[in-house]
């Protein structure tokens, strides 16, 4: 019988990250992000209507009660180590291309 091909594990790795930067793409694409900013916007116009109401009436008035402070802390072990891994591989790659430069400079 034939034999099977063994794949390698870092086209696996490849395969899943790609997977992953099209799920985050097509978020991007589709809107979502600008949606969520449109009905934080929406809230924000309704308490600036409720805001000029309550002038009008001339009740009385606590600004806090207008500010919308709903801010979701999603950051994990894992966002943060992925927030280190990305800022290490900026670094390397930013002093490599600047030693590349530096060389290329000492070469001409």
């Amino acid at each position: 019988m034939g034999k099977k091909k063994k794949t390698n594990p870092i086209l696996k790795i490849l395969g899943c990250l790609f997977v992953v930067f099209m799920a985050l793409f097509i978020a991007s694409s589709s809107g979502y992000y600008e949606s969520k900013i449109r009905d934080r916007v929406v809230v924000t116009e309704e308490g600036i209507k409720e805001f000029e109401n309550k002038v009008q009436n001339g009740e009385e008035i606590d600004i806090t009660s207008f500010l919308n402070n709903e801010r979701e802390d999603y950051s994990s072990k894992m966002s943060l180590l992925g927030d280190n891994l990305t800022n290490g591989i900026e670094n390397a790659v930013s002093s490599g291309m600047k030693l590349m430069l530096n060389l290329l400079k000492s070469l001409f």
